[in-house]
């Protein structure tokens, strides 16, 4: 008889290393998937870790029905969450140390201010939650539910002040700038 996948990881949590093959195994296609994404050396093996970490921490009593569909949904939308962490920790602060390195070349440094003056200058035309919007979702990196939690407003609300403020912005550098959009 087929064992459950709720029975594999109560096994797994029990310290059966057959268990956790299965596990992993089973997640191999999304391991493989994140770690293209997040393109460095140890991602899998970091991403393999963190699969280890989440099916140590779920607790069955936190599942409603002992449906495999909702474990298996849940774990993918953890290790889904751990490949941003991932991202953020690793990529892009390699990122942003790559742009510093720049700044030692004159005409790329005063490039960058002047690029920083524009963005300042597009950012001030917008709303306050329009400018912190824009600058959560496309300079630090959040998705719309983390910005949505921060700001204590509903996804929805995240997306559409976004979508008005790039409205708003592409407006103006059609009108303004000449620029084709």
């Amino acid at each position: 008889m087929k064992k459950s996948f709720f029975e594999i990881i109560e096994k797994a949590k029990d310290g059966d290393k057959e268990a956790f093959i299965e596990i992993i195994n089973k997640f191999e296609p999304t391991l493989k998937k994140f770690s293209r994404e997040l393109n460095y050396e140890l991602a899998e093996t970091d991403l393999i870790i963190a699969l280890i970490e989440i099916v140590k921490g779920i607790k069955s009593s936190n599942f409603k029905t002992k449906n495999d569909g909702v474990v298996v949904n849940y774990i993918y939308n953890s290790m889904k969450n751990r490949k941003v962490d991932l991202f953020r920790k690793y990529v892009k602060g390699v990122k942003e140390e790559m742009e510093i390195n720049l700044d030692v070349i004159e005409n790329e440094a005063n490039y960058q201010i002047e690029d920083g003056v524009f963005v300042k200058d597009l950012l001030n035309m917008l709303t306050d939650i329009q400018k912190i919007v824009i600058v959560e979702k496309f300079i630090k990196g959040y998705s719309d539910a983390e910005i949505a939690t921060k700001l204590h407003i509903s996804r929805q609300a995240v997306n559409k002040a976004k979508n008005k403020a790039i409205k708003r912005l592409k407006e103006y550098l059609k009108t303004e700038l000449c620029i084709a959009i």
